[in-house]
């Protein structure tokens, strides 16, 4: 998982930089590049989070933020196939942060679940989270599902049918904010999702990232500068 999370990571560290160098180099084009797709994008994030990997999900969650907020985002998915659970995530790291924001589709803030985790999520006691956190997961359940071509469901991809990986978001950030998680009994979270993972060593970028990387930088001088959180943090 670390290596395929990295790696995709750095997929969306590249996307972000060819959509702003797009308008860069092509100024009059009257669309722009809209190719990044916030659901999956959202989802890179939370396996980050999932890893312990709180500087790199930190920097996805605030790269996903400027992509929407420049509207690179793919249209179709974002406006009609209504990802309410990615929505929550990218929310739930907005609130955490409490410096970065969205202005959402109504969609995002129409699923009671989600909003009654938002307002509790910090609640020192764990206890109170468990009837929405059991009523998460039943809708987990009912969104990993098959997709059709006018059908569409959160977490279909096979990645996502067993994996809750918001639950384990949320618990991720709870306990970096030093709060305890509680104890679900829900066949979601049977092992090995009974309990967050350790926190797993980082990635280290093999010769192929690492060579992308120098040609990157070697082709477009200011891809550091682009990409930076700086910039990012800016949007």
């Amino acid at each position: 998982m670390a290596e395929s999370t990295a790696y995709r990571l750095f997929a969306d560290k590249l996307d972000f930089f060819w959509h702003q160098q797009f308008r860069i180099r092509f100024p009059e084009h009257p669309n722009g590049l809209h190719m990044m797709n916030m659901a999956n994008v959202a989802v890179h994030m939370a396996y980050a989070f999932l890893l312990g990997w709180e500087r790199e999900a930190t920097y996805q969650g605030y790269l996903t933020h400027a992509a929407l907020n420049r509207n690179y985002y793919l249209i179709q998915p974002y406006e009609d196939e209504h990802r309410r659970g990615q929505a929550f995530m990218l929310r739930l790291f907005a609130d955490w942060r409490g410096d970065v924001s969205h202005n959402w589709p109504p969609y995002a803030y129409d699923e009671p679940i989600y909003n009654g985790l938002l307002e509790r999520w910090r609640d020192p006691d764990p206890q109170v989270l468990v009837p929405w956190l059991i009523a998460a997961c039943d809708r987990h359940t009912h969104q990993a599902n098959r997709e059709t071509s006018k059908t569409f469901y959160d977490f279909s991809d096979i990645t996502l049918i067993r994996t809750p990986i918001e639950i384990l978001m949320l618990f991720r950030l709870r306990k970096i904010i030093g709060l305890p998680n509680p104890v679900l009994d829900h066949p979601l979270m049977e092992a090995p999702f009974d309990q967050l993972p350790d926190v797993q060593p980082r990635y280290q970028p093999d010769e192929f990232m690492q060579g992308t990387l120098a040609r990157a930088r070697q082709d477009w001088p200011n891809f550091d500068q682009v990409v930076s959180l700086e910039n990012l943090m800016a949007s």
